[in-house]
């Protein structure tokens, strides 16, 4: 009983989840240099949030040793690296976008 409650509502999911009006959705991914703390993360995926159609923002750690990495889920193909400098406003003092680039339109 219990995997049958588990498929139906896996299945319930899909079929809200692939509906043939949902969004198109772009992936950008790219590199910020200035975050520190949970702080700084929180401040930067605030920021990224206000541009538009900007869905999901992630910023994880680069296990390599490099900068924190960027990726913004929207349903807007045209956000650039100039747009989410400019959505940090102040805080752009603090926090460096150094790269953002559309890798995924689905």
């Amino acid at each position: 009983m219990k995997h049958l409650l588990t498929l139906l509502l896996s299945l319930l999911f899909t079929a809200t989840s692939c509906t043939a009006g949902d969004p198109v959705k772009f992936v950008y991914q790219g590199e910020v240099a200035g975050i520190m703390c949970i702080h700084c993360t929180n401040k930067v995926e605030a920021a990224m949030k206000k541009l538009p159609g900007v869905q999901i923002v992630k910023i994880t750690r680069n296990e390599k040793g490099g900068l924190p990495r960027l990726e913004l889920i929207a349903t807007n193909a045209a956000i650039t690296r100039e747009d989410a400098v400019k959505a940090l406003g102040d805080d752009a003092k603090m926090y460096d976008i150094r790269s953002l680039k559309l890798v995924k339109g689905q």
